[in-house]
């Protein structure tokens, strides 16, 4: 259901311009907090957005659940800084607007160095929680390049095996890559998928909710390469013998740090993720200290993998309730 005017489908030059300025106007650190991540998930989310007092507006709803409750997300600014009585104004209007469409009213994915925005707002009247799912992984680019230490010395054994066994080539992706990409993601959702020609007491029958999730994914990565030759976009693609057999794509955050918004490679290849995961981050500026792996989203083998990969930081997210009334 919309909450606001505008949606993210066939946004004009001058939406995207004026867009673009919001969310690169301040350092969000959240990865949900860029036009391509809510261009690419527009319709997964059901994502619109409204400009109210100078701020950016932006809510949404997973329509893939059968009874979706909308997110209001932590306003945006075009300039760097935050009037409290703006930001008051906003999110109390966003109230409104959310009660008018009989929806209840809740913020979610905001950054924890963004709290104090909101309590200078609504002194004494605002409740965080937070949510360990929603913690985004934030790495040193310079180790995720060399897998450097004792502690990592697993992951490193991984990535050496993998280049003395086999010649890659690693290169940027572009807008004509679209199908090839596309393809590898279809292979990897088939292969989730049981073989008719098993046994069926063999089978071992995937969630539908979890086949959607992976084609909303699907849906995603296809709008995100679109947008590769975008220049905040960074990508890269690890080719053998001229096949594509994994790929990053991601985008700048702030002046320090970048996020990679989607990882895929071939499970056959032992190597493969540390090798992506490297040379995505050999093709970032030199000024990008940070790279952010988004969150683990509460899946356990996902949390395994990102704490062992030794995170310097996190983005912590969290939820707020106004008290207000």
């Amino acid at each position: 259901m919309d909450i606001f005017a505008n949606d993210f489908d066939d946004l004009s030059a001058e939406d995207k311009a004026v867009l673009n300025e919001y969310f690169t106007g301040f350092p969000y650190k959240g990865a949900g907090y860029t036009l391509v991540s809510n261009y690419a998930w527009r319709k997964v989310y059901c994502l619109n957005w409204e400009i109210y007092e100078s701020l950016l507006l932006v809510a949404g709803s997973n329509c893939m659940e059968e009874n979706p409750r909308a997110i209001f997300a932590m306003p945006m600014t075009k300039d760097g800084h935050y009037d409290k009585d703006k930001v008051r104004n906003a999110v109390l209007y966003a109230r409104d607007k959310f009660e008018a469409a009989g929806m209840e009213f809740r913020m979610g994915m905001i950054p924890e160095h963004m709290l104090c925005i909101l309590e200078e707002a609504f002194p004494g009247e605002v409740e965080f929680q937070g949510d360990r799912d929603e913690d985004e992984y934030v790495y040193l680019t310079e180790k995720m390049m060399t897998l450097s230490g004792r502690a990592l010395h697993k992951k490193r054994n991984h990535m050496n095996y993998f280049k003395k066994n086999f010649a890659y080539e690693a290169r940027p992706l572009c807008t004509d890559d679209e199908e090839m990409v596309m393809r590898l993601v279809r292979d990897l959702i088939d292969e989730k998928q049981p073989d008719e020609d098993e046994h069926e007491e063999q089978v071992a029958t995937m969630d539908p909710e979890d086949m959607k999730t992976l084609e909303a994914e699907e849906f995603a990565i296809r709008e995100t390469i679109k947008l590769a030759d975008n220049p905040r976009m960074y990508s890269v693609g690890i080719f053998i013998d001229g096949k594509l057999v994994a790929f990053s794509l991601g985008e700048r955050l702030t002046d320090d740090m970048a996020v990679a918004h989607f990882e895929k490679a071939r499970s056959e290849y032992r190597g493969l993720y540390q090798i992506v995961a490297s040379e995505f981050c050999k093709i970032l500026p030199s000024d990008v200290k940070y790279i952010n792996r988004e969150e683990d989203m509460g899946i356990k083998n996902l949390r395994q993998a990102k704490e062992s990969l030794r995170p310097e930081t996190f983005v912590r997210k969290f939820s707020a309730k106004i008290t207000t009334k």
